[in-house]
């Protein structure tokens, strides 16, 4: 894995919008679709969340069969789309399946995510909220809640179909007078939001800034607190990295992480990405997320393995982060989880963090339990 989703125009704070290009094999409409459909067997166990919604004709289904793969079949995106639309009696205006944090539903897909988004760390940092990815599969002529805006920004890739974003900008001197505007909070992230429920997009569309047209394979780029409703003007798969800021005007919604190639984040550092975020209780809490690159994930399937191996070869750009106890151990985080190891690992240890995807290292005696690790959390495999 080499890609990255992160284009470098993104780190340009004077850029509030764009359309984008990115470069990652891996994260394709199969590996989303996968991760799509554990999401939908949640569900369609009896777990209720806020976080899946099936909407059709604006109407919320909680029918298990209706949800993909429902009817017992591997369906693909379109087939499900299909069986879907004819179930209808009249006309399917409208139809969203929607999953959030779909990289919590997935190993594959969160291993692919972190890798993906590494570069975020050194080159933007990370936001005050957590970063989280969601599925929209559907054909609909504006996003289920109409015209709104949130604390998040946003990268929202389009893998099939067409899907449009028509753009306000981020202050509300659009907005005609007397229009309501519902303030609320998203009470899955604790973030801000603001929506016109009333307000219908083709009685605006003269006004927007800009309409974002990506072609399938592009992304669509935008920050947080711009007004924005989404449209396909076909049936579209589109997948969307959002990172929560917290509010519109956040005056700090991001904070840069000194973490160099040898991998260290200071304890000092830590204690203050902790009070900026407030999302970890503890610096392990805290090296953990960071390494999962802000988001939650999903452990390992696998147990893990007793066997020390000879050598190991990197497999992933997702970082391999350590900081130093005060009885000089070391806690070693990779794909968000975190483990204390003794400090005679750290020349080791150093020396996987910076070397590049694909090198072999050979496992020296002190670093077995390390290496055995690092193997079950997939940074690196056995060879």
């Amino acid at each position: 894995m080499r890609g990255t989703l992160i284009n470098p125009a993104i780190s340009d704070q004077k850029v509030n919008w764009m359309v984008c290009d990115w470069d990652l094999a891996e994260l394709d409409q199969t590996l989303i679709w996968q991760a799509g459909l554990a999401a939908a067997r949640v569900r369609a166990s009896g777990e209720f969340t806020d976080a899946l919604k099936l909407l059709v004709n604006g109407a919320f289904v909680a029918d298990p069969a209706a949800w993909p793969g429902g009817n017992g079949s591997a369906e693909t995106p379109w087939e499900w789309l299909d069986r879907t639309v004819r179930s209808v009696e009249g006309e399917a205006d409208a139809v969203l399946y929607y999953a959030r944090g779909l990289q919590e539903y997935d190993r594959e897909l969160f291993e692919v995510l972190v890798g993906g988004l590494a570069p975020l760390l050194t080159r933007v940092g990370l936001p005050r909220g957590y970063i989280e990815s969601e599925l929209f599969l559907g054909r609909y002529s504006a996003t289920p809640g109409g015209i709104h805006r949130e604390g998040c920004t946003n990268l929202h890739m389009v893998l099939q179909g067409k899907k449009v974003m028509h753009l306000w900008g981020d202050t509300s001197d659009w907005i005609p007078e007397g229009v309501d505007v519902r303030a609320d909070t998203d009470p899955l992230g604790n973030v801000e939001e603001e929506y016109l429920p009333d307000l219908a997009m083709a009685d605006v569309e003269h006004l927007t800034t800009t309409t974002l047209r990506p072609e399938p394979g592009q992304a669509m780029f935008w920050r947080s607190g711009i007004w924005h409703v989404g449209d396909t003007p076909e049936p579209s798969l589109s997948f969307n990295v959002a990172m929560y800021t917290g509010s519109f005007d956040n005056p700090r919604p991001w904070t840069d992480v000194p973490v160099g190639a040898d991998g260290q984040l200071r304890r000092e550092w830590l204690a203050e990405y902790r009070e900026f975020a407030g999302l970890a209780e503890t610096d392990a809490d805290a090296l953990a997320l960071v390494s999962a690159i802000g988001m939650r994930g999903i452990a390992p399937r696998e147990p893990e393995p007793q066997q020390t191996p000879a050598a190991v070869r990197r497999r992933t750009p997702a970082p391999l982060l350590w900081t130093r106890e005060d009885d000089g151990s070391l806690l070693v985080a990779a794909h968000g989880a975190v483990r204390p190891f003794p400090a005679e690992t750290l020349d080791w240890l150093v020396g996987l963090a910076g070397c590049p995807v694909g090198e072999v290292r050979e496992v020296p005696a002190e670093a077995g339990s390390l290496a055995r690790w690092l193997t079950w959390q997939s940074f690196a495999d056995a060879v």
